[in-house]
């Protein structure tokens, strides 16, 4: 029975609502991606957990899957739903997950839903007495739970089963170096050659580690052969082999081999791939092992695209870790994952993949974290619809860094604000040359004026709060702006018609606008800044959305007086401009602007009250109701988690909190909550974060909150992490190093980013490295 079959359905909305538990087969689904008529309709695959022992039945076993299977075979969570099957239909009869603690021995595999003998899977090759065939527990799953305890007693008096606990504490000696093998302690020429090649590998491993950890390209243009340590040649042969040739320096062996070598196996591309990928494997194995232990996690992805346009989906996960006043939030990442279709099956179905390929267990997801894009958060055949038929607790949370973005967006759609950041943006495009910007510089000098900046900034395209540090910058270069241009519109060539039109753009609209985008955008940016930090969760970006809220009413409130201070800005950057701030004229029908106001005695407005109606007041209204609005699903998202955190008495959305995510007695969970309240009341407590309130609750003494404060800290706020890895993809493959293939970028992108965080040594990495079955020729 394969592990990998086509997807016929795999996402059935029943599995969510059904009480019955899936199966794998029942977890595999169709997905095809509907394309153009020349194109092939794509059937795509999910792997199950590569932890399960059904996928080692019936195959070849190497040192590394051994020891998977003896130290870290999947085990099913206490909550996990075992099935019904048909031979125990009539009793009722399903698999006990108590069994697995009474026999150590035992595994259960979710494939082929059954139990089997871990050691006897291993090393078991025939039966007892006359080598009958092996049966049930090693070769079949066993299944017939009415016999369940009487099976398991018999087979651990078994003699092949005992001969395997032998050779599996034997194996796991060896596998660990805690004794050496059979074989190299009676050949004592192959214990010298393994002694020789793993000094010579050291000094190979750290220049690797190095490089890697540093984000240095290792190759250069000659990548083979032996080391030249002549000063003659001037033939670049990269970062590594440099460091490499300066560290053989003060090794005698090294240096020797490595100019003399004629294949030089220990620093081939071969060697370095190697090296390179268990370097990778082993910090990500580190990780996983935190995120298992923790108990609960989020998946955090986004998508880019690299140099070599090929779609990079980055894949990341939030979790607590530590205990007590020492607990954390982390965002790791985890790998890059190549994608070829876009759809939300196809991105659903890599997601999946890609965590049971690292080895997480997916039925401890509370939470996905996206942007709002439709392939990932469409209700209907979006990612976060997909996974959550499968995965029913794991809520999708829209980034709030992107949910601010947007806000701010939308509300910049107003014609005059909009018509404002078009012309700061041409500006800038215009001085975006050699030529033009030594002017601007030469203004600049000539003057007694000393700025902060000394160019103008891009806005940018897709972070709208950043867009604050350009339009600042904007306002105090102005009057260097302005004197550039004028001396630009004096030139024969058509940069003198461009700066002409530029100047002319400067209007009295424009500076009003100028203004009061500064404004707003100052009072979004501390908050844009913080909802992109790792300790951060719900309450508290929900807190911070609240307190901008209640700023921009209060400047709303008092919109005269601030208004007046943003008008006599404007004034002043029309008096060097030769003009006063006038209304442009009104006409009968207007289109693109207000109609001048016409006040109760009759008269028409000055032009500060018609700017600050027409421009301010507009704005200001709309930012704060995108807030609110944008903001309002998350709202209902931390409503159950509200009572939590204060000492009211209030259990809206508790109940169906504690039904959603627990299988405790909801009167349980009232006591033991009720118990907490008055903890914090005692103690004068009121959380301001999920981590704070974490820090004083004992899980021994309130499990069910501390498992639902566990899960509120765990639920995703940003992606900002995966984000932070798009930089880190671009300067690992680069425009010269853009056919590197994904097990090299990830092992390379994992020591970069876990650099300082998590420790490996060159003896770790060889050791493991001895454990695998190797593509190069060495013993070690």
């Amino acid at each position: 029975m394969s592990n990998k079959r086509k997807i016929t359905s795999y996402f059935d909305a029943t599995c969510c609502t059904s009480k019955r538990s899936v199966s794998a087969d029942e977890q595999i689904s169709k997905i095809t991606n509907i394309v153009t008529e020349n194109q092939v309709v794509d059937l795509v695959t999910v792997d199950l957990n590569v932890h399960d022992i059904g996928s080692y039945i019936n195959s070849t076993l190497t040192d590394a899957d051994r020891y998977l299977i003896l130290k870290d075979v999947w085990i099913p969570p206490a909550t996990f739903p075992f099935p019904l099957l048909d031979c125990n239909a009539k009793r009722g009869l399903k698999f006990k997950h108590h069994w697995l603690n009474a026999y150590k021995w035992l595994a259960y595999s979710e494939k082929y839903q059954g139990a089997f003998c871990k050691y006897c899977v291993v090393f078991s090759t025939n039966g007892g007495i006359g080598g009958q065939k092996l049966g049930t527990l090693v070769l079949e799953a066993f299944t017939n739970y009415k016999k369940a305890i009487e099976v398991f007693k018999k087979h651990a008096n078994l003699e092949y089963h005992k001969t395997a606990l032998l050779k599996s504490d034997n194996f796991l000696n060896v596998y660990l170096n805690k004794s050496s093998s059979i074989i190299n302690r009676i050949d004592s020429e192959r214990m010298k050659q393994i002694e020789e090649n793993r000094k010579r590998l050291i000094p190979i491993i750290e220049c690797v580690m190095l490089c890697g950890q540093q984000e240095i390209a290792l190759r250069g243009h000659r990548d083979y052969g032996p080391i030249c340590f002549s000063s003659e040649s001037n033939e670049n042969e990269g970062n590594f082999r440099a460091i490499l040739k300066y560290k053989a320096k003060d090794i005698d062996y090294m240096k020797t081999y490595l100019e003399t070598g004629s294949k030089n196996k220990y620093i081939s591309n071969r060697t370095q791939n190697e090296i390179i990928e268990t370097c990778g494997d082993i910090i990500l194995k580190k990780i996983v092992q935190i995120v298992n232990k923790s108990g609960f996690f989020s998946v955090l992805v986004d998508e880019t695209t690299d140099v070599s346009v090929k779609e990079q989906l980055t894949l990341c996960v939030r979790y607590l870790s530590g205990s007590g006043e020492n607990v954390s939030m982390n965002e790791s990442f985890l790998k890059f994952i190549e994608v070829q279709s876009l759809t939300g099956e196809n991105l659903a179905t890599v997601i999946l993949n890609g965590l049971n390929a690292c080895g997480i267990d997916c039925n401890n997801m509370v939470g996905q974290g996206y942007d709002g894009a439709s392939n990932m958060s469409g209700h209907l055949k979006g990612v976060q619809t997909i996974i959550r038929e499968t995965y029913p607790k794991a809520l999708y949370v829209h980034c709030v860094a992107h949910s601010l973005n947007l806000a701010v967006s939308k509300a910049s759609n107003i014609l005059p604000i909009r018509n404002c950041l078009g012309v700061v943006e041409k500006i800038y495009c215009f001085f975006n040359s050699p030529k033009r910007q030594n002017v601007l510089l030469n203004t600049i000098e000539e003057s007694d004026l000393d700025p902060k900046v000394k160019s103008l900034k891009r806005l940018c395209a897709t972070r709208w709060v950043q867009r604050y540090e350009a339009v600042n910058d904007f306002i105090e270069l102005f009057k260097f702006v302005v004197v550039s241009l004028e001396t630009i519109s004096s030139w024969k060539d058509t940069s003198a018609t461009d700066a002409t039109i530029l100047i002319k753009a400067l209007d009295s609209e424009f500076l009003v606008s100028l203004q009061v985008v500064n404004i707003l955008f100052s009072y979004s940016l501390p908050l844009c800044k913080l909802l992109q930090s790792k300790g951060i969760d719900l309450k508290e970006a929900i807190d911070l959305a609240g307190d901008n809220v209640t700023i921009l009413k209060n400047l709303r409130s008092n919109i005269n007086t601030e208004f007046n201070q943003m008008f006599k800005k404007a004034q002043k950057m029309a008096e060097f401009l030769d003009f006063d701030i006038k209304i442009k004229r009104i006409n009968k029908r207007q289109i693109y602007r207000d109609n001048s106001i016409i006040r109760n005695d009759g008269s028409t407005p000055d032009s500060e009250e018609y700017f600050r109606v027409s421009i301010c007041v507009p704005y200001i209204d709309f930012f704060i109701s995108q807030l609110e609005e944008r903001f309002l699903a998350h709202r209902s998202i931390f409503k159950g988690f509200q009572c939590l955190f204060s000492n009211d008495f209030e259990l809206e959305g508790f109940e169906e909190l504690v039904n959603f995510y627990l299988s405790t007695d909801i009167e349980t969970v009232k006591a033991e909550l009720n118990l907490w309240k008055t903890k914090l009341s005692r103690i004068g407590k009121s959380p301001r974060t999920g981590l704070d309130a974490i820090k004083f609750c004992r899980r021994e003494l309130f499990p069910n909150v501390f498992d639902l404060l566990q899960i509120f800290c765990t639920l995703p706020v940003s992606t900002a992490t995966p984000e932070r890895m798009f930089s880190c993809l671009k300067r690992l493959k680069t425009y010269l190093r853009n056919s590197m293939v994904e097990s090299r970028l990830n092992g390379l992108a994992t020591m970069a980013v876990h650099r300082g965080v998590i420790n490996i040594t060159s003896n770790e990495v060889l050791d493991e490295l001895a454990k695998k079955n190797k593509k190069i020729d060495l013993l070690i």
